[in-house]
């Protein structure tokens, strides 16, 4: 993930998906306390990343699970070197 650039997802439709508001949300708090982006809330820790969990969506769209889990890994490690556990 380069920085500054939003990872985009697989959409689902009829496969469970996690829901699209939640995780745009949730990233754009991540990226606001990597310095990515303006801050508006609280800034989040890997601790906070690892521990998030997303509803579900089941016949509508949302972003495929697995995209979304890896790049909160990557999110997680990012903030861990920079000193945000």
């Amino acid at each position: 993930m380069d920085a500054g650039q939003r990872p985009q997802f697989t959409r689902t439709r009829y496969a469970p998906g996690y829901r699209i508001g939640d995780v745009d949300a949730f990233i754009d708090r991540v990226e606001a306390t990597l310095g990515l982006r303006p801050r508006f809330g609280p800034p989040v820790t890997a601790a906070d990343v690892h521990r998030v969990q997303f509803r579900l969506v089941w016949l509508r769209r949302g972003y495929d699970p697995r995209e979304v889990d890896q790049a909160l890994d990557r999110y997680q490690e990012l903030l861990g070197e920079r000193g945000w556990s």
